[in-house]
C-alpha cells in the first residue's frame, strides 16, 4: 500500500461510524442475504485489520485479502456478530499452479471456511504467473470443490466458494476456469471487467450462479448497469480509496432513489 493510499485509509477509517441509507435495495446472492449489493473488493484490507471500521461504512459486504500462508490475518476476522457478510479472498505466495500451490489453496480454504461468510480463490496474480487459463486449473477447481464439501460436513454449514478471474477480451473465449467452476458446482465468479457485454455473457453461461462484478465502478449508474447485465453483487475499490465513505453513501442514495 503506497504512502498516499495509507493516508486515505487513515482519513476514511476515522472512529466515527457512517451509516448509509440502503433501504429497499437488499439482495440475495449465493443463498445469503445482503443489505445492499455494493461491497468493498479485496485488496483494500489485505489481512482484516481494518475490518471493524470497514463494517461501519455502509457496504453490503466486505471482501478481505488476498490472504496467503505467508501474509497472516488479523484477529478481527473471527466469526462474531457482523452487520454484513465478510468474504475471505485466498491465494498462494508461490508462482504457477503446481501441486504445492494447489495445497496452499486447499489449506487456506480449510481455514477460511471457518471464518468467512464466503470464500474466493484468487486467480488474478499475474506477477505469480497464474490466471484463469494456467495449466492445472481444472485440478485446482476439483480439489477446492472436494475440500469445500469436506469443510461443510465438518463445520455443519455451507460456505459459498467462488473464483476471482480477469474476464479476458470481450470477444475471446471464456477463461478455462469459468467452465471448470460450472462443471464442479462452485457458487460463482468474481469477475474483473468493466465490459457490460462480457459480464452479461459470463452471467448467462453460469446459469444462476453468482457473478460479483468488480472493476471501474464509480457511480450508481455503474452499479445499476452491472446488475442489469446479470451481476448479483458489485464491488468498488478505487472509488472508496479516492472518495471515502461519502462516495459510498452517495452511490447507495442514488441506487435507492432509482431502484
Amino acid at each position: 500500500m503506497t504512502h498516499s493510499l495509507r493516508e486515505k485509509v487513515r482519513l476514511h477509517l476515522s472512529p466515527k461510524p457512517t451509516a448509509a441509507s440502503a433501504e429497499g435495495i437488499a439482495v440475495t446472492a449465493m443463498g445469503l442475504p445482503f443489505p445492499n449489493p455494493l461491497g468493498l473488493a479485496a485488496g483494500f484490507d489485505r489481512t482484516g485489520e481494518l475490518l471493524p471500521s470497514l463494517l461501519t461504512r455502509g457496504f453490503g459486504h466486505v471482501e478481505v485479502g488476498t490472504i496467503t500462508p505467508l501474509t497472516g490475518h488479523a484477529g478481527a476476522l473471527g466469526r462474531s456478530a457482523r452487520p454484513m457478510h465478510v468474504g475471505i479472498n485466498i491465494g498462494s505466495d508461490r508462482p504457477g499452479l503446481d501441486e504445492r500451490v494447489i495445497a496452499d489453496y486447499v489449506s487456506m480454504l480449510e481455514w477460511a471456511s471457518k471464518t468467512g461468510d464466503y470464500v474466493v480463490a484468487n486467480l488474478t496474480a499475474s506477477g505469480l504467473h497464474r490466471d484463469g487459463n494456467t495449466a492445472g486449473i481444472e485440478t485446482l477447481v476439483r480439489r477446492l470443490a472436494v475440500t469445500r464439501g469436506v469443510c461443510e460436513a465438518m463445520c455443519g454449514r455451507r460456505v459459498p466458494l467462488l473464483l476471482k478471474i480477469d474476464a479476458g477480451d470481450r470477444h475471446a473465449p471464456f477463461p478455462a476456469v469459468v467452465m471448470a467452476a460450472r462443471l464442479h458446482g462452485l457458487d460463482g465468479i468474481v469477475l474483473v471487467s468493466d465490459c457490460v457485454d462480457r459480464i452479461r455473457a459470463v452471467s448467462e453461461y453460469l446459469d444462476g450462479r453468482a457473478v460479483i462484478s468488480v472493476g471501474g465502478v464509480r457511480t450508481a449508474d455503474d452499479v445499476r448497469g452491472r446488475l442489469a447485465a446479470g451481476a448479483s453483487l458489485v464491488q468498488v475499490h478505487r472509488a472508496f480509496a479516492d472518495g471515502g465513505p461519502a462516495r459510498i453513501r452517495r452511490i447507495l442514495r442514488d441506487l435507492a432513489a432509482r431502484i
